[in-house]
């Protein structure tokens, strides 16, 4: 697992492979532990964000 550190904040991150996914996945999660979001991306095909239903303020 690394950190990103951004500002005055810092999260946690870790790449995660799933064999019922054919790609790899890159899951980010807040100093509490929570997963923040899931970036997959698959060997064919578009990437996508889950953010989990979570929102987050624009810059």
């Amino acid at each position: 697992m690394g950190t990103l550190i951004l500002e005055d904040h810092s999260v946690e991150y870790q790449w995660a492979s799933d064999v019922a996914f054919d790609g790899i996945r890159l899951e980010v999660f807040s100093g509490d532990g929570n997963t923040l979001f899931d970036l997959s991306v698959p060997d064919e095909g578009p990437i996508t964000i889950n953010t989990f239903g979570k929102r987050f303020p624009q810059p």
